[in-house]
C-alpha cells in the first residue's frame, strides 16, 4: 500500500501548481469584495448601532477589514443570509445586490477552482 500513498501524494503535489493561480484570483475577489463591502456599509453599522439588540455591533459586520474579510469568507461559505439582514438594518436594499454579486461571482471562483 506504501507505492499506492507514494502514488497519491505525488498527484496531489502537480495538482498544487495549477491550483495556485485559482487560489490567487479566489483570494484578489474576497479581498475585493471586503473592502468594497467596508466601504459601502461600514459606516452605517457605527452610526446605526443602537437598531441591534443590546446596542452592539454584531460579530459579523462591515466596521474593519478583518470582519469584512471574514464576512466574504462566510458569504462563500453558505451562510450568508443573517449577515444580509443585519447589513439591511443598518442600511437600505442596496445589501442585496451586493450579497448576490459577493454570491455568485464567489461561487463561480469556488467552483472553478474545485
Amino acid at each position: 500500500s506504501w507505492p499506492t500513498l507514494n502514488l497519491l501524494i505525488s498527484i496531489m503535489g502537480r495538482t498544487m501548481g495549477a491550483l495556485g493561480n485559482l487560489i490567487f484570483v479566489l483570494c484578489i475577489i474576497i479581498f475585493i469584495f471586503a473592502v468594497m463591502g467596508m466601504q459601502l456599509f461600514g459606516k452605517n453599522y457605527v452610526d446605526h448601532v443602537d437598531r441591534f439588540p443590546d446596542g452592539d455591533l454584531p460579530r459579523w459586520n462591515f466596521t474593519d477589514f478583518m470582519h469584512s474579510f471574514m464576512i466574504v469568507f462566510r458569504v462563500l461559505c453558505g451562510e450568508w443570509i443573517e449577515s444580509m439582514w443585519d447589513c439591511m438594518l443598518v442600511g437600505d436594499v442596496s445589501c442585496i445586490p451586493f450579497f448576490l454579486a459577493t454570491v455568485v461571482i464567489g461561487n463561480f471562483v469556488v467552483l472553478n477552482l474545485f
